[in-house]
Formats: C-alpha cells, sequence, structure tokens
C-alpha cells in the first residue's frame, strides 16, 4: 500500500473516531441518561418525583438563578442544578421546562439580574474567593423559583444538591396540591411543644397542615386529623381523654404514641430513673400493645461528653443511649436511614398482641448486645467504665430488644363494653350525642416507641432522628413517597460492635497474611529462577 493510501486511510479512521464522538455527545445532551452506582441511588430521580412530574396536568416553569464564575466548591454546582432539572424534563410529558435567567454575576453591573432574582425571594448570597492570592467576600445568587398556574414556591439558596431532589419534589407536590392533610400534635399531658422543633415544624409546615389537639371539655379529635401524634406526655391521661383517642382510632385515625416510661433524675447524687404513669397502659394493652417497666442498655451506644479532672471534655459511651441500626427497612419510608439514636428507652413486649388479630412489625431493635433492667434504675456513667469482659457479658448478654413496632388491622374499642366517661367541667360537651364505635371502621395504624424524647430538638439529636420522625408522619399519612427522597442524604452507616472472636481474627489476619503473600510470592519467583537457570546450564 502507498503512502498516500496509508495516510488517507489513517485520515479516514480519524474522521469516523471524531463523527462518533461528536454523534454521541450530541446524543447524550439531548437523550438524558446516567449509570447511578451509589447505594442509596442518590444521583437517580426517585419514582415519586417521576410520577409527580408525568402527572402534572399544565405547565410549569423552573426559572433558575445562578451566578457566573462561582467558585469552588459551588463551581459545578450549576451543572448540577441543570442535570437535575433535565431529569425532571424528561420524565415531565413535555410539562415541565426550565431556564436559567440572564446568567451572570449578582454586582453592581448586573443589577437587573438581582433585582430579578429578588422580586421572587432570592437574596444574593455572601461566598469567599481566592482572588489574586487575596480572600474576598463576593455575591451570588443561587436559587430556584418553581411557578404553576399563577402560583410559585421558592428555593431561595442551593448549597449543594445533596437534598435537592426533596426540595424540589416537596415544592411541586405543593404547590399542584389543593388540600392538604392534617396532622395533629396532642396537648395537655405535658407533651413537647412542637412548635419549638424548628426543623421538623417547618419540614411539616410546607407539605401539611400541621394543628394542636386539645381534648378538653369532652372535644373529640377533629375528623380533619390524617394523624394524631403524643409525644412524651409527662402527666395521666383522665378517662375521657383516653376515650376520645379511642373512638379517633375506631373512625380509622392513625396515631403514633412515642412514651417515656423512665425519666432521669439528676436531682440526687446518684442519678437515678424514676418511672412515669401516665395512665395509658391499659388501653394501649387493650389494642395489642405493651411498652414494659424497663432501660434498655446497648454496647452499640452514642457517647457523651464528661469533663476528665484537668478538665478537659472527653466523649464516653453511655449504653443507656443505644443507637439503632436495626431498623424495618421493609417500610419503604425507613429504608434508607441508617440509625437512631435513643435515650432511657424502654421495650415492646410483642406478645401482647398475640389473640388480638393485629399484625405486628417490630420498628427499631437493639443490637445483639443488650441488657435489661428493672426495678431501681442506676443510671450512672461510672458504672460501665472500665468493665471487665466478664462484666460486660453479664450486663450486654440479650440479643435485640423491639423498642419501636407498627400494629396494624382493625382494632377493638377499649370501652366497648363500657359507659362512656365524661368531662365533669361545667360547658363540656354531651359525650352520649357523639356517634359511638366499637371497633374499627377501617383498617389503622398505630406506631408505639418506649422513647418520648428521640426527635426533641432542644438535645440537637442526629439528622437521622429527625427524618425518621417526619418519615414516620409520612408513613401514617400514606404519604411515604417523599420519605424515600428525605432519607437518601443520610449519615454513614454507625460501626457495629463485633465479637471478640472477629476483632481477633481480623487482628491476626492482618498480622500474618501479608507478610506471608510476600513470602510466598518471592518463594515462587526464586524457585522460578532457579527452573531457568537449570535449563540454561543444560
Amino acid at each position: 500500500m502507498e503512502k498516500k493510501d496509508i495516510k488517507k486511510d489513517i485520515l479516514i479512521k480519524l474522521a469516523i473516531i471524531i463523527g462518533i464522538i461528536v454523534a454521541v455527545n450530541i446524543i447524550s445532551n439531548r437523550v438524558f441518561t446516567r449509570l447511578d452506582l451509589s447505594k442509596n441511588k442518590s444521583y437517580t430521580l426517585s419514582n415519586i418525583s417521576k410520577v409527580i412530574v408525568g402527572d402534572l396536568g399544565d405547565k410549569l416553569e423552573v426559572r433558575a438563578y445562578f451566578s457566573d464564575n462561582l467558585p469552588s466548591p459551588y463551581n459545578n454546582l450549576k451543572r448540577d442544578v441543570k442535570d437535575l432539572l433535565s431529569d425532571y424534563r424528561s420524565y415531565s410529558k413535555g410539562n415541565l421546562n426550565y431556564v436559567f435567567v440572564n446568567e451572570g454575576s449578582a454586582d453592581e453591573s448586573n443589577a437587573e439580574f438581582e433585582n430579578d432574582a429578588q422580586k421572587f425571594g432570592i437574596q444574593p448570597v455572601q461566598i469567599q474567593v481566592m482572588d489574586n492570592d487575596k480572600l474576598e467576600v463576593k455575591k451570588a445568587l443561587m436559587g430556584l423559583v418553581i411557578s404553576y398556574q399563577g402560583k410559585s414556591e421558592v428555593i431561595p439558596f442551593i448549597q449543594s444538591v445533596n437534598n435537592l431532589e426533596y426540595d424540589i419534589t416537596s415544592k411541586i407536590k405543593k404547590i399542584i396540591t389543593e388540600k392538604k392533610k392534617k396532622i395533629g400534635f396532642l396537648t395537655g399531658h405535658g407533651e413537647y411543644d412542637y412548635t419549638k422543633w424548628q426543623t421538623i415544624h417547618q419540614t411539616l409546615m410546607s407539605q401539611y397542615d400541621v394543628t394542636s389537639v386539645d381534648l378538653s371539655r369532652n372535644i373529640p379529635v377533629p375528623n380533619d386529623i390524617d394523624v394524631l401524634l403524643v409525644a412524651g406526655p409527662k402527666s395521666e391521661f383522665p378517662e375521657w381523654h383516653k376515650f376520645q383517642i379511642d373512638q379517633y382510632i375506631m373512625r380509622g385515625g392513625n396515631v403514633a404514641f412515642m412514651i417515656n416510661k423512665v425519666i432521669p433524675n439528676f436531682q440526687q447524687q446518684i442519678a437515678i430513673g424514676d418511672p412515669v404513669d401516665n395512665k395509658l397502659d391499659d388501653m394501649l394493652f387493650s389494642y395489642g400493645i405493651k411498652i414494659d417497666n424497663d432501660l434498655i442498655r446497648d454496647l452499640q451506644c452514642s457517647a457523651v461528653s464528661v469533663q476528665t479532672q484537668i478538665g478537659i471534655p472527653m466523649q464516653v459511651s453511655y449504653p443507656y443511649f443505644p443507637m439503632v441500626s436495626n431498623i424495618n427497612r421493609d417500610i419503604s419510608a425507613f429504608k434508607n436511614i441508617q440509625a437512631i439514636a435513643l435515650s432511657f428507652v424502654s421495650s415492646l413486649d410483642l406478645q401482647a398482641a398475640q389473640g388480638k388479630d393485629i399484625q405486628v412489625s417490630p420498628l427499631l431493635t437493639t443490637s445483639d448486645r443488650s441488657g435489661k433492667a428493672t426495678g431501681f434504675f442506676i443510671l450512672n456513667l461510672e458504672q460501665f467504665q472500665n468493665l471487665t469482659k466478664q462484666a460486660a457479658d453479664t450486663l450486654f448478654n440479650q440479643k435485640g430488644f423491639v423498642v419501636g413496632a407498627l400494629y396494624s388491622g382493625n382494632f377493638k374499642s377499649f370501652y366497648a363494653d363500657k359507659p362512656a366517661p365524661s368531662d365533669t367541667i361545667s360547658a363540656s360537651a354531651d359525650v352520649t350525642k357523639q356517634e359511638r364505635f366499637n371497633e374499627s371502621k377501617k383498617p389503622g395504624r398505630i406506631i408505639a416507641i418506649g422513647d418520648g424524647d428521640f426527635a426533641h430538638e432542644e438535645q440537637r439529636p442526629p439528622k437521622d432522628n429527625i427524618t425518621f420522625f417526619v418519615n414516620m408522619v409520612d408513613f401514617l399519612a400514606d404519604d411515604v413517597g417523599l420519605a424515600e427522597i428525605r432519607s437518601k442524604d443520610t449519615s454513614e452507616s454507625p460501626i457495629e460492635d463485633t465479637s471478640d472472636g472477629t476483632k481477633r481474627f481480623v487482628k491476626y489476619f492482618n498480622l500474618i497474611f501479608p507478610p506471608l503473600l510476600i513470602i510466598l510470592f518471592g518463594a515462587y519467583i526464586w524457585n522460578k529462577r532457579k527452573i531457568n537457570r537449570k535449563k540454561l546450564q543444560s
């Protein structure tokens, strides 16, 4: 073959390769797809997002306001947002479109861009930039406006794409939903004030109507309450309050009981646990729910901060703060949650549901290195310090305790064969005029957890605790889809406690195997060279 033909052949092949690369790039820009190998499919649009944008009945527009030339770590943010919006658009059947409005920098030279963003509530934020070896503060815009049928929702600042799908989908769901479901927090028995739970309150308010429920004067739980939350009551429930909760359940209402059976008392020299009796046990037992008067300790636990003798704070594991990673992930609302940090938690006796025609599913279970305290509760940290192996095996010799469970089915009324109790306060409603049910009108759900404090935000719980609480509400409200997205971005899985045998195996494996592998490899090379020398000599 002549040189000219060879050169021509090379050029043709090169042109074909370049053409293929260009075609692949054009197709990839028009046909949006990706290979997601992450554990939680963090970079794949969830099914609920696909369904919501696929069912849009009208045109929806997303306006993105992003400044140009953003510094690290925001420099790739605009591209990531564009990729996510392209994903939404591809599943919207042509009803969702997005536009990046007047891309530029939010400075004096582009005041129109900034003013346009501020009309929708997107304010410039200050970010630090290294310019000419100097640390400078500049303004930047990073927000979205979602518009649908004359209504708008705003995401004013996007710091990362970690939880952006939840933010966008929840805003779209909110803007297209005509009537929200209603969540009720029970009050009047020392329950926690949910309005002080800032993150939980804001998250629930974006999706539901949230209100308090007062049962005084024989006022029933309103019929429009979809989920009733009983969060950490501290005082006794009068019978007429219990009757109204019972009848709410009989009407098909879903309830979460988060109950403390023992609360810490640090007023004494020795920290002890005081039992709590809120008079709910008999009613809960009639539904198959029994929260025991005990405290569960677990070697897989959270740490508390203590002061050393020289005044330096030190983190020490505290077994009465179990870190529960055994979560029922068959329930989609909780499948991506790694672990829940509990405190002074009591166990549930699932045997109480036998014979009541109720389906029971463990929700939270402690580790296989657990123990149980009953009777008199001593809470001092010192009792768990410097434990011998024998002492640890004695204290933590029981396998997982169920500390949270789901009960579902048709419940029987606790007051089926009893007269309806009534509040004696004047001007109370006449309970005899209320419609009464002796069993559930339809199947319902009850979640019981032996810890009323796990989502108490004043105690600064981990993010997964907050996510679990909100997802629990979604599950009880039959609104699980967003829960799956919300728990995509969660903390790393905790390191679970391993047995001594496993620790010894790993230790000696790492000590012996690498040197042995090198010796065997060296022996193989030496033997190979020896054989080659013999061949050469012969």
